[in-house]
């Protein structure tokens, strides 16, 4: 009797992470591709660039072309609306029918959580975009954020890439004076987008905007707060901090009284690369979080959350994966509201 296969990808506007997991749990193959987000680069771009990753993924396994994936799950940047995921899944089965024999798909807030954890939390994602989740242990769910970054995306690494811009450019227009030396991030934002003065930013801003490349400034001003402390600097990733506490308050009045009487308080699954920097967030996510939270432990996962999506395309196939997940997260911090 041939084994069954399950498949999840974590897909994000950057890049995206894929696991292929055996019905005993064991992961089999992990590889990585291109963004897969289809509100950037289109619905039909983004379903070939799963289908070519799942392939490449059996490749790398060593198993055979003609392998059906048992169960597939996406969770994906993009993926917020439920009518439109399930004519996702559709499109996708339709194309595919030989590739996978059940597909589900969420927002790239599910997996993580999934990943951690089986009886609730909350996730906060600050990567390229930002968003957060709560799922309670009865199954209903919550959520703030995930607008993208014209409505929303804050303490992203979009997010503090464009305020850092506008910063200077408000400051040298005596439009609003910035009470920080701007010198550091106007000269880190020249290099980074390869330009002499700041009507080079526009043609970044508007004709070649590219979200990803965009956001890439943010690592630069993350090394400039550790390593030279500029103010500015600073002062971004403590804003970063504050919205991303901001957002685990708007959710308060949502969360299960178990989630926030439990041994750890609420669990917060942090997910994104902006994360790296969290000393540069600790005092802002504090500030934002304090008089409404007794106990918080937030955690990153140590494995990629395509194996929560793994576990959600083989549940709702009717089967659940098992998981160890004591070997999916670290804890990041915890905050107690009596120390």
């Amino acid at each position: 009797m041939q084994r069954k296969i399950y498949c999840g990808i974590e897909g994000g506007a950057s890049v995206s992470k894929l696991v292929l997991v055996s019905e005993k749990g064991a992961v089999i193959c992990t590889i990585e591709g291109p963004s897969s987000n289809y509100l950037l680069v289109g619905l039909e771009e983004c379903q070939k660039r799963l289908a070519d990753m799942i392939e490449k993924a059996k490749e790398e396994a060593g198993l055979r072309h003609d392998v059906v994936i048992d169960g597939l799950g996406l969770c994906m940047s993009g993926c917020e609306e439920e009518e439109a995921n399930r004519e996702f899944e559709r499109n996708f089965m339709r194309k595919h029918p030989n590739m996978i024999n059940s597909c589900f798909v969420a927002s790239d807030t599910v997996g993580p959580l999934y990943t951690a954890s089986c009886k609730g939390g909350l996730v906060l994602i600050a990567g390229t975009g930002s968003n957060s989740l709560l799922i309670n242990p009865d199954g209903t769910t919550a959520r703030c954020g995930g607008w993208g970054h014209l409505l929303g995306d804050e303490a992203s690494a979009m997010w503090i890439s464009q305020k850092a811009v506008k910063t200077v450019f408000d400051d040298e227009d005596n439009l609003v004076k910035c009470p920080y030396d701007t010198s550091k991030v106007k000269e880190l934002m020249l290099q980074h987008f390869k330009v002499v003065d700041k009507f080079g930013i526009l043609e970044h801003c508007y004709a070649n905007f590219n979200k990803t490349s965009f956001a890439g400034l943010c690592a630069k001003l993350a090394e400039a707060a550790f390593k030279d402390k500029d103010p500015l600097c600073c002062h971004l990733f403590y804003e970063a901090g504050r919205y991303l506490g901001a957002m685990a308050v708007a959710l308060k009045p949502k969360v299960h009284k178990d989630l926030l009487e439990s041994e750890t308080g609420l669990p917060i699954v942090c997910v994104g690369s902006v994360f790296k920097s969290w000393p540069l967030l600790e005092k802002g996510f504090v500030a934002g979080i304090e008089k409404h939270y007794k106990k918080c432990t937030l955690m990153t996962l140590t494995n990629s959350s395509a194996i929560g999506a793994a576990y959600l395309g083989s549940k709702a196939t009717g089967f659940e994966l098992p998981m160890d997940y004591s070997k999916n997260t670290s804890i990041l911090y915890t905050y107690n509201s009596t120390e």
